[in-house]
């Protein structure tokens, strides 16, 4: 689809060039041209130009798709949550009603301790 605006064509591409080079900019600000450079700014060659109008209706089916998906498993996905959620809550619950008993053991008997035998002095 193209728009004419003025005395200009406006029309969606999408561009392929080799990896290792850069769009030239453009006398307009913000443009890019159709020559690809390499990082020395040296010409390489120039990038292919195709019709943008089946991809970005490719990609805005796309979106549509994954949004229709998303609604119909919304309450799937919340049910699930809240099912997950529940049992979290009761194992959390068991794991702190359980009293763990441990059994004593006596390692050693001492018998309480004696004072100290008075000290003397020197006077």
């Amino acid at each position: 689809m193209d728009v004419t605006r003025g005395d200009s064509i406006w029309a969606l591409m999408l561009v392929k060039h080799p990896s290792d080079t850069y769009l030239s900019q453009s006398s307009d600000p913000g443009g890019k041209s159709a020559l690809a450079r390499d990082e020395d700014k040296n010409l390489v060659t120039h990038a292919v130009l195709f019709d943008g109008d089946k991809a970005a209706l490719g990609i805005l089916g796309v979106g549509v798709v994954l949004g229709i998906a998303a609604v119909k498993a919304a309450p799937r996905v919340k049910s699930g949550l809240i099912s997950l959620k529940s049992k979290l809550g009761r194992r959390a619950e068991e794991t702190a009603d359980t009293t763990v008993s441990v059994p004593l053991t006596v390692v050693a008997e001492v018998d309480p301790e004696q004072p100290d035998a008075p000290r003397l002095r020197v006077v």
